[in-house]
Order: C-alpha cells, then structure tokens, then sequence
C-alpha cells in the first residue's frame, strides 16, 4: 500500500527546513503554501502535520478538516483523516478519533488507526485484532506494525514487540516512529547502549522532531548534548511539558538556574494539572534559595496529587531548608513510606539532621538508608558524616571507602577529603 508514504511526504516536506529556523518559521512556511493553493488538500495535510508536530492539535484539527472536506479519495485523503484521528489522540479525545478511523476509507489503514486508539485506553486486546486486520494479505503497513508492537508492551510481551518494531525498521527504515519505540525498550529491557543506537538514528531521521529529542535526552545524563537535544524539543514544541519538565532537570543538574527557571516556569503553564511541574518549579526555588515558594510549589503538587512522595520530599527540604527540622523529618519518613524503593528521603534524612547537629538521628538516618540501599553511594556518605561527628573513626573511614565503591552520584574528590580530615 501507498499511504503510508503520503505521510512520510508530509513529514519530509515539514522537516526539510530545519536549517532555516524554528519550527514556527517552518509553521509559517507550511501555512503560506496551503493558504497560497487552498485548493489543494496536500498542503493542507502538510501544515495540519506541522501544526499538530508543533503542539496545536485544535488548529491541527481544523486545517486537516479543511483539507478532509477537499478529498475524500486516494492516499491523501486517507492521510488527512489519519491526522484528524491522531489530533483527537492528542487530545484524549478517543471517540472523536475513533470516529475519525471509521472515516478512512481504505481498510487497512482504517484498522491501523483504530489500532492507535485503542492504545490511548491502553486496550491491548482491543488494539491487536485491529492489527490483524490491517496486515492480513501481507500489507505492509508500518503504522500498524508499530501498534502491534505498542500492543505487546502494554502485554509485557517485550520478545514480540521488540520484533514488530524491527520488522516495522526493514518496511520503512527512513522513517523515525519505529527507531524511537525500538530505542525505548531496548532502554527499558536494560540494553541501554543498543537503545541509544536507536534512538540517535530517529533523531538523525527526523532533526526537528520534538519526540526522538526528548526521547534521547531522557536517557542521557546531564551534560550540554543532553540540554541541547531539549532546547531543540521545547523550541520546536513550546507546551512540550514532558521535555520541559527534563530541561528543567537537566539545567539544575548543571547548576544553570536561570534557564531552570524558564523551562519549569513553562512547565507550569503548559500543564496546570501535572503535579510534576510545581514539583520541577519548587526544586528550581529551593536551588535558588527561596524555601517558601518550594513549599508551596509542593503543596500545589500534593493538593493535586495526595499520595506524590515527591511532593512530601520536596516538602521535607523546603522545611529543612527552614530549620524546621522536626517537620521536615516528618515529611521525609512519610515520603519513603510512599516510596520505599527510593533511598533519597533517608539520605536527605540523615542530611538535614546532621546539618542541624543531631548527629544520633543522622546516624539512625544514615544506617536504615544503607541497610535498605547497600550498594546506593550518597547513603555511604551521609551515614559517614554523621559518624565522623560523633568521632567514630574507623566507622566512618569505612563509610567513606564503601561509597567510593558503591553507585550513585558522589563526589570521589569530596570523598576523598574527608577521609584526609579524620585523625
């Protein structure tokens, strides 16, 4: 079948200006062709892709309709209700794009697309007949090879859904979707270095796109490359609130506080409801040094969500950063209760105790996080802070060499110092 090479068409013709700006000036582009042949539904569906690529699915929506109502025959045409169904997706507007499949007129990619909306409920069972359906006689349709593999996941069936991204690679291998679905679970599956293979290849297919960006930055660390590739999501995609809520990450991790600021500032905007956000925006006021809007920020995030031990963490260091050290002890215990499988509340614990000069509940601290968290470094540290305080020489020193051996981030130079100072 043809259409699925409209599309790629459309997505071409998107991304071929990369060189030229922003994905606004290639809005402006797509808009000025389409507005110049009216007429014609391809440059309708090219702009209703850029419009939807850029984060507008409303006005998506409505040119792609513009363009529906010029064609309702050939791979164009299919491509343009195709779109429409998928800004319905974006939205969360599953029967809008459901009826948005039924519209399509040939089969396969009718079933390919209601495929994709059964994902957005996560209906695995419902998605993969809709599958079988598009590929059977042998049509080979990458939309619907990428839904079958989705399907999987969603199944814990990660052998199959890793072969129906690879088989949707060799169908279609300039194209971006399956490199970065691929690259996900590769991650995933903990096969980290393959998994950034895959996704460096989407990002080299598809050098505007917001999604392969953010997808590779999530899974680097926090270095310029990893900003970079966020920068470029967020500019290209302004209410991106995932990529921005990791831009903000990152810009802290690099202690650039200024532009922490702006993208969790943006997070906030974007997306009101994300208790993330305030979350991502308190952390960016605690680095600044301003506990009370930290506070704050982590009972907007806690009214929204009541159960986020992120929020009760956030919490706990904004009272710690207060003095209030009784009601930040408090919230750290109720943040590992929420969260037992992070260690960072009991090291943040054991932290803010020894800042305060209780040096018993630090140790305590110190010791349940590296009971639970043997092999977890920054326990190691704080539980040898507290340790030296109370002149425990030898069992500090030892603290000391088991971070230096074990994971997580530390600092080995201010390790290593510590361990000079002890008599």
């Amino acid at each position: 079948m043809r259409w699925g090479f409209v599309l790629a068409l459309a997505l071409s013709t998107v991304t071929a200006g990369h060189v030229c700006g922003a994905q606004e000036s290639l809005l402006d582009a797509a808009k000025a062709a389409s507005r110049a042949a009216p007429l014609d539904p391809a440059l309708a569906l090219r702009y209703g892709v850029a419009l939807r690529r850029a984060g507008h699915p409303a006005d998506a929506a409505q040119e792609l309709r513009r363009g529906a109502a010029l064609t309702d025959k050939g791979d164009t045409g299919v491509m343009l209700r195709y779109e429409l169904a998928r800004t319905a997706i974006d939205r969360r507007d599953f029967w809008g794009a459901m009826s948005a499949c039924r519209s399509i007129s040939l089969a396969p990619a009718s079933h390919a697309c209601m495929a994709e909306d059964h994902l957005l409920w996560g209906r695995a069972t419902e998605a993969l007949p809709e599958t079988v359906q598009a590929l059977a006689n042998g049509t080979r349709s990458y939309e619907a090879k990428i839904a079958e593999g989705l399907a999987y996941e969603l199944e814990v069936k990660d052998a199959e859904a890793e072969a129906s991204f690879r088989e949707a690679i060799t169908w279609n291998p300039e194209r971006w979707e399956a490199y970065v679905w691929l690259g996900r679970l590769l991650v995933r599956t903990l096969r980290h270095d393959d998994g950034v293979v895959a996704l460096r290849r989407a990002v080299e297919l598809d050098p505007t796109g917001p999604e392969p960006a953010y997808e590779l930055a999530r899974t680097l660390p926090a270095n310029p490359e990893t900003a970079g590739l966020l920068e470029r999501a967020v500019r290209e995609r302004p209410t991106y609130s995932l990529a921005l809520l990791r831009l903000a990450e990152v810009d802290l991790d690099l202690a650039r506080l200024a532009p922490a600021r702006t993208a969790a500032d943006a997070a906030v905007k974007s997306a009101p409801a994300d208790p993330a956000a305030y979350i991502a925006s308190g952390r960016v006021s605690l680095a600044e040094g301003k506990p009370d809007p930290a506070l704050k920020a982590g009972q907007q995030a806690l009214a929204l969500l009541s159960n986020s031990a992120r929020a009760k963490l956030l919490i706990a260091d904004a009272n710690a950063a207060k003095g209030e050290i009784d009601l930040a002890i408090e919230g750290y215990q109720a943040a590992y209760g929420l969260d037992p499988s992070d260690p960072t509340p009991m090291v943040r614990a054991s932290v803010a105790c020894h800042a305060a000069g209780r040096d018993t509940s630090a140790r305590a601290f110190g010791e349940r996080a590296t009971h639970d968290f043997p092999q977890w470094g920054p326990g190691w540290v704080a539980l040898g802070d507290a340790l030296a305080a109370q002149r425990e020489t030898a069992l500090a020193k030892n603290a000391y060499d088991t971070a230096l051996k074990s994971n997580g981030i530390v600092d080995p130079a201010s390790v290593r110092a510590k361990l000079t100072a002890l008599p």
